[in-house]
């Protein structure tokens, strides 16, 4: 049952991805309080990032189109994340050891999590880079599957538009 519902939720906000623009009331949903896991193994979940706004982004060592979105993330980190903006780089990567490398490499020093196989799988995240954006209270608001430049410039729209909301706004239409 759980599946379902997760997978219910991801698809709903597959559909905000594709119906809301920047500047338009988004709806917002309930997101699961996914337990995430560092680099060393410590975990993190995500109740613990209310009042934050929160960009999960899921995405791979092997994945071009991650490669080219991970860097812009970076950017939106460094000019957001004194303001409340966390952006988490979950890795899809089955070979764990490769992520460090590729996180220096990269030159990235956006937080790097892992998130266990089994709700990996309940995600059913088809697509990556899948970037979903949660508001101060944890619901979910838009969803960017794959990578574009559109895409990013309305993240930053967006991720601007929630940093300014007062906490208590989040989910008020």
């Amino acid at each position: 049952m759980r599946k379902i519902s997760v997978l219910l939720l991801l698809a709903l906000a597959f559909g905000l991805a594709l119906v809301a623009k920047a500047g338009e009331p988004a709806t917002r949903v309930d997101f699961p309080d996914l337990e995430l896991y560092d680099l060393q193994g410590n975990p993190l979940k995500l109740s613990d990032l209310k009042g934050a706004v929160v960009v999960l982004n899921f995405w791979a060592t092997w994945c071009g189109p991650c490669r080219m979105e991970l860097p812009e993330l970076q950017k939106l980190y460094n000019e957001l994340g004194g303001k409340g903006l966390m952006v988490l780089a979950i890795s899809v990567d089955h070979y764990r050891a490769a992520v460090p490398s590729f996180i220096q490499r990269m030159r990235l020093s956006l937080p790097v999590y892992f998130i266990d196989p089994v709700t990996e799988r309940s995600l059913g995240i088809g697509t990556i880079p899948f970037t979903l954006v949660l508001d101060k209270e944890g619901k979910a608001v838009r969803a960017y599957p794959g990578y574009s430049q559109e895409g990013m410039r309305d993240l930053k729209e967006l991720a601007t538009e929630l940093l300014a909301e007062k906490r208590s706004q989040g989910g008020k239409k």
